[in-house]
């Protein structure tokens, strides 16, 4: 009977429930709130180097930056003392990547030339400096558009003379390039009075024709590399067998890229090669670490600064190298640290640029260069007398035409039969 009453007894309901859960959710709570502490703690930012952040403030307020830099330009024009506002320096990415304060600005410019007003709330150029001329930022071709042209140039020429038409630009072009150069493709002059042409691929075709100037009909014409909408629309005025030369070419300059290179004493079956070594050299060190001055990183890594375009310049007094962080951001790259005790970081990236652009292909020796190359080297061999075959052998052994004229006479002699 107890069993029964027992089973009657109601079940508690969904409050009673949740009221009974409570406690243990509140624990839970306040555990994951302890636990969030030491976390935040962890996570807390470390303040930025002081030398990275006086040297980009520096670079902003610099000609190298501001011929090209509108927004701080017409800033520091606007203000009749060339000041410029912190505030405005805080909101560059570079600046923001390293969680830079105003603070963190003022420090770093305690032992720069770069001026601080009293108000510690601007900055401007040291002596208040006289602003360059602003020029517009040079374009750099993209990574798909690098070699849109391994196939031959296509170019454009723009605003031609109504009285002049394609017989005229072909022959100025003709009268331009270099020598045995084939000139593959000239179009009409259209609405706009503008004319495709193309060539086979030859030596830095690309500059060629960036600084080509024509002479037609007493006017000078600048020649444009053909890119984007304008390289595509260019292809489509061209005759199919011109475009299938083109992609000829484009293969053969793809195989010509997969040669192995040598930089320094290292060989590499192609550049892409070159650039994955580049990338675990940085990535096995870490920050501040000095390459060993004897290891075969360091002659590589040494080997590559010399295809900077300012590499000679840069690495005089270079007794050593490290991996750190950039003064750019927080990307990591090589630095040369010099006699007098400075550090200056360069860009891995624009070495290898360079190397791609001129690649140091590994000489190839073609089979007869070989083969005289051996000839040289070994010792030469007496000459073997071959003996003589005898006469009667030579009169036993009939030619070929005596056999033909036998296979003709027999079928005749057989009919005669």
């Amino acid at each position: 009977m107890a069993e029964a009453e027992k089973r009657k007894e109601p079940e508690p309901s969904t409050e009673e429930k949740a009221s009974a859960e409570a406690p243990k959710i509140e624990v839970a709570v306040k555990a994951a709130e302890t636990s969030a502490e030491p976390e935040a703690k962890r996570l807390k930012p470390t303040p930025p180097d002081a030398g990275v952040v006086r040297k980009q403030v520096e670079y902003y307020l610099s000609d190298d930056n501001l011929k090209y830099d509108k927004f701080f330009h017409d800033k520091i024009s606007a203000n009749a003392e060339g000041w410029l506002e912190i505030s405005l320096i805080l909101s560059c990415n570079k600046m923001k990547a390293m969680r830079a304060t105003r603070d963190d600005v003022l420090n770093a410019l305690k032992d720069s030339k770069v001026e601080v007003k009293e108000d510690s709330m601007f900055i401007r150029r040291p002596g208040n400096m006289p602003l360059c001329k602003l020029e517009a930022r040079p374009q750099h071709a993209k990574k798909n558009q690098a070699h849109a042209h391994d196939g031959g140039v296509v170019a454009i020429i723009r605003d031609i003379p109504a009285e002049q038409s394609w017989m005229q630009i072909k022959e100025g072009l003709r009268a331009k390039l270099p020598e045995k150069v084939q000139l593959w493709f000239v179009s009409e002059v259209n609405d706009k009075k503008e004319c495709i042409v193309s060539t086979a691929p030859f030596q830095d075709d690309i500059k060629f024709f960036e600084e080509l100037v024509l002479e037609v009909g007493g006017t000078k014409l600048k020649t444009e590399v053909a890119q984007g909408d304008v390289l595509q629309q260019g292809l489509k005025v061209m005759p199919k067998h011109i475009r299938d030369k083109r992609e000829k070419e484009v293969r053969k300059r793809q195989k010509e890229k997969n040669r192995p290179i040598v930089v320094g004493n290292h060989r590499f079956v192609n550049v892409p090669a070159l650039r994955g070594r580049v990338k675990e050299i940085l990535n096995s060190r870490s920050d501040g670490e000095q390459l060993k001055a004897d290891g075969s990183d360091y002659k590589l890594i040494k080997a590559l600064l010399g295809f900077h375009p300012k590499g000679e310049s840069k690495s005089q007094g270079m007794v050593g190298l490290k991996v750190a962080k950039s003064s750019q951001g927080d990307s990591r790259c090589f630095w040369m640290l010099k006699e007098n005790g400075e550090a200056e970081d360069f860009s891995a990236q624009k070495c290898l640029s360079a190397v791609e652009a001129n690649p140091p292909y590994v000489e190839i020796q073609t089979k007869d260069a070989k083969k005289g190359k051996d000839e040289a080297a070994s010792p030469a061999k007496p000459a073997e007398a071959s003996p003589a075959k005898p006469a009667e052998a030579a009169e036993a052994s009939p030619s070929k035409p005596a056999e033909e004229e036998k296979k003709e006479d027999k079928p005749a002699a057989e009919a005669a039969k």
